[in-house]
């Protein structure tokens, strides 16, 4: 009888204790001894820990896709046979030699028939294909949406609008759209690396915050009427952003992207391309249309507890070890 493991990224900051709590097949957590400072070496000795805690044709359910990508690729060096799950595959859109090499892994882990890849839309599965020259049939497993999300934050309005996060943000986008609103206030928040090298002025209109911590985070975020987050990627970005704004009734606007498509299109908030007088007109209409505003922000809250609850994501990943 094949065996299940679970293996945990630690750099990762999400809590997949929830999957004990539901799953109705033994599985085994699998994590690295210690916090390596070096990312690349933590993740290696992870995917060796898994390798050899398995047997043949054992699951190995990967949290970060990368991981599973580095099994798949080991265990082909070794001649060993695992069958990999991998949660939530991504890959970035850019022309370097490093992602020219990391596609290559991708395409050859995706096209094995012992490694499963789920997407977060169906339509950036499509775009993965497109990409990679395959015709995979990637299994759709939406982000889950925790209980913990639902921590509300009160706040009384001080900003119009908010836009933080880490990854695939167009900050040169959002300060471009600060400058054609002068009237109106933005609250952003950064990492302090991205800071130092975006090279612009900051507009007066703009409260920017850098490295501060996430019950600041979404408090900040809260006191805006607006959350906006322009993006620069196909791939998923600010899911986690859209998950809090949802839960403290914040509407959401962002760059209309084959992710964002699944979560915030359907009258569950507003997409659409990043054109600085489009997203003027945008914000600005939103922030006189509250009545629409509640609206969007509760259907986005509903489509999340009902459609990317933690039972549903449990059941995704029960489905394909059984499959």
């Amino acid at each position: 009888m094949p065996r299940n493991y679970l293996l945990i990224d630690i750099f990762q900051n999400h809590n997949y204790d929830f999957i004990h709590d539901y799953i109705g097949i033994p599985i085994i957590e699998i994590k690295p001894t210690k916090a390596y400072k070096n990312k690349v070496k933590a993740w290696i000795i992870g995917c060796i820990k898994a390798i050899r805690q398995s047997s043949k044709n054992d699951n190995i359910i990967c949290v970060f896709d990368f991981q599973a990508v580095l099994c798949s690729f080991i265990c082909s060096l070794l001649f060993l046979r695992r069958r990999f799950i991998c949660i939530n595959i991504m890959l970035k859109d850019k022309d370097t030699w490093k992602n020219r090499i990391v596609s290559l892994l991708y395409k050859k882990a995706v096209k094995k028939n012992n490694f499963i890849a789920t997407v977060t839309s169906p339509e950036y599965g499509d775009w993965l294909n497109k990409k990679l020259g395959t015709n995979v049939n990637f299994v759709l497993l939406h982000d889950v949406f925790h209980e913990r999300y639902l921590h509300q934050y009160k706040a009384e309005t001080k900003s119009d609008v908010f836009c933080g996060g880490w990854n695939g943000r167009d900050w040169k986008f959002m300060l471009d759209v600060a400058r054609a609103m002068p009237d109106i206030k933005f609250t952003l928040v950064m990492h302090t690396g991205v800071k130092n090298n975006l090279n612009e002025v900051i507009p007066d209109n703009v409260n920017l915050h850098t490295s501060i911590s996430s019950n600041q985070f979404y408090q900040l975020m809260c006191e805006s009427s607006l959350v906006c987050l322009p993006l620069n990627t196909e791939a998923p970005a600010g899911l986690i952003v859209f998950f809090h704004a949802a839960a403290n009734k914040k509407m959401v606007i962002t760059t209309d992207t084959v992710t964002t498509r699944e979560y915030i299109g359907k009258d569950r908030g507003v997409c659409i391309k990043n054109n600085v007088e489009d997203w003027d007109k945008c914000i600005r209409h939103y922030l006189v249309d509250k009545k629409t505003t509640e609206l969007y922000a509760n259907n986005m809250l509903k489509f999340l507890k009902e459609e990317c609850s933690e039972k549903n994501y449990v059941e995704g990943i029960e489905r394909m070890i059984h499959g």
